[in-house]
């Protein structure tokens, strides 16, 4: 019989929302909990994202006075998923993401409202909505946290406004363009900064958590509450298995190994493989990089291998929750063009000067047009351009850059200037020299673009058609807020990647969150959530939200499944 350093009943690994969730589960089921994270700082992706939820027919919608159903949701994810996600799976997750909602609201920190105008990211499709589905974290107060904080890994930094705080996804929506409201609001949100210096001098940061920080911040807070301890710098280098059941593992603890038993088993919940080049280049799509990821650095799929090493089966592992970046200089992370496509005086072009796609679709829809593009023309070294003129650049942001209302061109950082991020030229002939594409083509492309737009129309992608383009459009263009021709000099253009939030392939599981085998047979002991498991989602994406639903939902189901589990003659040894 091996040694054992310690003994749990579960052990999670990942402190994002599927590994929190799962740890607050099951210690309110009465497990004995040890949740493991392998880098230095708690919340993993979820802490670095929008942190919103989607959750169909939840309750919020009702106090909004939005009207919904199960029935509703299921036909939409139905339809969205194309048949490729079986019923009973879907059913599930409508089921029970209410619930989990509902117990974390009652019993924990978190706290979410419905964005009653944030659209569905198929809107008009069979059963969906123009809003409610997807909720937002209510801003946590950082200082409860204490020194656990400074521990709590940072927003991206292109949520934090002006590089010091951030905003809600409502006030985010309300905040495009520079109008006088937009201006007052941005006052309104320096001045509460301020009026946070001395709370920021005692903490480190900025104690106004909002999005993704929000959410973990919360989750943090509930299992510090609750005493569960939460171990950072631990990686799980291995599972150890008997009698085909795992019944603990080997962790690296600072460098220390440590064995830890566990009654109950092991929740995977350590977050996808976008920052693994190897397992990118093996299972994804070409042109592909670690580098254009907006996800965390430690996100290199551990959790995935060590489960297809344990014989589990994966799937989805081609797909991510994509999303068109830009690179901008000396920033760790890329950049989302999640505002810029919807804006008008704007459009993508390839590098042979033509349109690809509807700019402004949902961002996972962008970026398969990018790879369907490279399988149309063969290119081997694929580019793509955002270009737009001055109307856009005075009242548009463009990654890092400001509207050049509130940054004109000659204030521009010397790194963004030049071509370094952002191409400037006086005419179209120019621009498309700095960006080595033909000329003629690209005007061509454009002189169309703009004898449609200025009508509100686009007949070759219907850009502005779904409610979802015009989400982020801007409310002042005619007819359609979410086209305007290109045609004020001077043009700028910003080169575009095939980028992602994170992957979505990984470990099949079953309604428990149980890993499974090819054959379908359950791996004792062993579940999976989160991007470390094959998404609910399928290929799609439902709306904003639709990565973190999923986690919370089925972190707690493994939770309760650990729970339920007949306790093994070591256990009751142990409780006697």
């Amino acid at each position: 019989m091996a040694e054992w350093d310690r003994t749990v009943d579960l052990l999670v690994m990942g402190s994002g929302a599927a590994g929190m969730g799962a740890a607050l589960r099951a210690h309110d089921l009465g497990l004995d909990v040890l949740l493991v994270e392998k880098s230095g700082l708690f919340g993993g992706n979820t802490a670095m994202s929008g942190g919103v939820c989607w959750v169909a027919n939840n309750l919020g919608m009702a106090r909004e006075g939005i009207a919904d159903s199960d029935e509703k949701g299921f036909e939409y994810l139905k339809h969205i998923t194309k048949g490729e996600v079986p019923d009973e799976r879907l059913w599930l997750f409508i089921r029970e993401s209410k619930r989990v909602l509902a117990y974390l609201h009652e019993k924990t920190h978190v706290r979410y409202v419905p964005l009653a105008k944030y659209t569905d990211y198929y809107p008009e499709a069979p059963g969906g909505l123009p809003g409610g589905r997807s909720m937002d974290p209510v801003p946590f107060d950082g200082s409860l946290l204490r020194e656990d904080l400074m521990r709590l890994r940072r927003p991206h930094p292109q949520s934090q406004i002006l590089g010091k705080f951030g905003i809600t996804a409502k006030e985010a929506q309300a905040a495009i363009g520079v109008g006088f409201k937009t201006m007052v609001f941005m006052a309104w949100q320096m001045l509460l900064y301020m009026l946070r210096y001395f709370k920021r001098k005692r903490w480190g940061r900025d104690t106004k958590l909002c999005a993704g920080n929000s959410l973990t911040g919360r989750l943090l807070l509930s299992l510090k509450e609750r005493k569960v301890p939460v171990w950072l710098e631990t990686s799980v280098e291995e599972l150890v298995f008997e009698d085909g059941k795992v019944v603990g593992a080997l962790l690296r603890k600072k460098g220390e190994a440590i064995r830890v038993k566990t009654h109950r088993g092991v929740v995977l919940a350590a977050g996808g493989f976008s920052r693994n080049l190897e397992m990118r280049k093996q299972y994804q799509r070409q042109p592909i990089t670690t580098e254009w990821t907006a996800g965390t650095p430690s996100n290199t799929g551990d959790a995935i291998r060590l489960g297809r090493d344990a014989g589990g089966e994966l799937d989805l592992m081609d797909e991510a929750w994509w999303t068109p970046v830009s690179m901008v200089p000396k920033s760790p992370f890329s950049w989302v063009l999640v505002v810029e496509k919807s804006l008008p005086h704007g459009l993508f072009v390839n590098q042979a000067g033509k349109r690809f796609t509807n700019e402004a679709a949902p961002y996972i829809d962008v970026v398969n047009g990018m790879y369907d593009d490279v399988a149309k023309t063969g290119a081997s070294e694929p580019r793509w351009f955002h270009i737009f003129d001055a109307t856009y650049r005075k009242s548009s942001i463009a990654g890092p850059v400001a509207p050049g209302k509130v940054m004109p061109d000659k204030q521009l950082p010397r790194r963004y200037r030049d071509g370094k991020f952002l191409y400037k030229a006086a005419s179209l002939d120019a621009l498309c020299e700095q960006l080595q594409i033909p000329a003629v083509t690209v005007k061509s492309t454009i002189a169309r673009f703009n004898e449609h737009a200025v009508k509100g129309e686009d007949p070759d992608y219907n850009r502005g058609w779904s409610a979802q383009d015009r989400y982020y459009g801007d409310p002042r263009v005619k007819p359609n807020c979410s086209l305007g021709p290109v045609e004020t000099p001077p043009f700028y253009a910003v080169q575009i990647y095939p980028g992602d939030l994170g992957t979505k392939g990984g470990l099949v599981t079953d309604e428990h969150s149980r890993v499974l085998r090819a054959n379908g047979q359950v791996i004792l002991g062993l579940y999976a959530a989160g991007n470390s498991s094959s998404s609910v989602m399928g290929r799609s994406y439902p709306g904003a939200g639709g990565t973190i639903g999923p986690a919370l939902t089925f972190g707690f189901l493994a939770a309760e499944d650990a729970a339920r589990a007949p306790r093994s003659q070591d256990e009751q040894e142990a409780a006697e």
